[in-house]
């Protein structure tokens, strides 16, 4: 959501965790603890037999007040609570988990080792994959930019044979033999001894587990076959997605803006309104010179030239009156929830959330009565 925002708003998108900036991720931190020690934590079990790592529950299952969770401070202060203790009752983990809080930091430690422990949750479960990266020169997704790493329960030398159609056939079957490690995501990247220590590797001779990895560090050939394969079903999937029109603020990771674009940001924004809109010629990136005329019509709208306004006044009825089911709030989504919300507090006789909704309710009118006759 901030990515997105910081696009929008023609500023650059990853801020936050580009160096010397870092970003982790608490729940990731939660995740991998708990898969190395489950006792680390006192977790819900739902229906599936796993662990809750909602964070209304963890804090109410380890005893902190979690009355008022769901407000932005509060879940902050929650949070900190929750990873305080996973710091005092597992300080041998701690700093190894802040290590990949940014994407350049992440790729040195994979790059580096011959094997790592990488953590996941799937379906539930987090669980931990011994793994090996492949060669450090061809271990990174030529699309997506993530790294790769052979599963170490996977008999690898059969793997370094195979033709690219032979390995894209591959990478479909269960359980895969490739790991995708989210550089820019804060991974949880343990030891190999962590790894070592659970099913099924634990019922592997070491001594194999290290040839596996072996085979795979120094076969740069396989690495680049590995890499070719993936791109080639990355290309493939994109042909065969739908060709309906995505909204620009949704097309931040099919095509990141431009050097010479980034570097303008800060002059755009220094500039006065009526030299913003000059200015916006200077973009090479279409979706940046839309963003910009929003950002004008919402804060200098007698800048925008009388028929470059109405356009945009047209685009913005066109999607919050649609009647469609759609990927945001619109106006009658927003009517349907306050009346929904309505029956609710009624019933409880909260006078004060209902005083809300009647304000609420006047403002979306007020925005529906400047917009449909747009």
């Amino acid at each position: 959501m901030i990515r997105k925002e910081f696009f929008k708003g023609i500023r650059y998108p990853y801020i936050t965790n580009a160096t010397p900036n870092k970003r982790h991720d608490g729940l990731n931190i939660a995740r991998g603890a708990y898969a190395i020690d489950p006792t680390i934590l006192k977790t819900e079990i739902n229906e599936k037999n796993n662990a809750v790592f909602k964070l209304a529950s963890l804090s109410k299952m380890n005893g902190f007040d979690s009355t008022d969770a769901h407000s932005a401070l509060f879940d902050a202060n929650l949070t900190v609570k929750i990873l305080g203790l996973i710091k005092k009752r597992q300080p041998n983990t701690w700093d190894t988990f802040l290590k990949t809080a940014n994407k350049l930091d992440t790729e040195t430690i994979f790059k580096k080792e011959s094997i790592i422990t990488l953590n996941e949750y799937f379906y539930g479960k987090s669980r931990l994959y011994l793994c090996a990266p492949l060669h450090p020169k061809h271990c990174i997704h030529p699309v997506y930019q993530w790294g790769q790493a052979i599963d170490l329960r996977s008999n690898v030398e059969p793997l370094i044979n195979m033709s690219i159609n032979e390995l894209k056939n591959e990478m479909k079957k269960t359980p895969k033999f490739l790991r995708t490690i989210r550089s820019n995501k804060a991974p949880i990247i343990l030891d190999a001894m962590y790894g070592m220590k659970v099913e099924p590797y634990n019922a592997l001779d070491p001594e194999l587990i290290k040839k596996r990895a072996k085979l795979v560090r120094e076969n740069e050939k396989f690495s680049q076959n590995i890499l070719t394969a993936l791109r080639e079903i990355a290309e493939e999937k994109e042909q065969s997605k739908s060709q309906e029109d995505i909204y620009a603020e949704e097309s931040i990771y099919k095509k990141f803006t431009s050097n010479k674009d980034t570097a303008l940001f800060p002059a755009w924004h220094a500039a006065p309104w009526k030299e913003k809109l000059k200015l916006l010629d200077k973009f090479e990136d279409e979706r940046l010179r839309g963003f910009g005329k929003k950002i004008i019509y919402q804060e200098a709208p007698d800048v925008l030239p009388k028929e470059m306004y109405k356009k945009i006044k047209s685009q913005i009825a066109r999607r919050i009156l649609s009647e469609n089911k759609e990927k945001f709030m619109t106006i009658k989504e927003a009517f349907f929830e306050i009346d929904n919300l309505r029956n609710k507090f009624s019933d409880e006789n909260d006078e004060e959330k209902m005083k809300f909704l009647d304000e609420l309710n006047s403002y979306v009118m007020s925005i529906q009565a400047k917009y449909e006759n747009a």
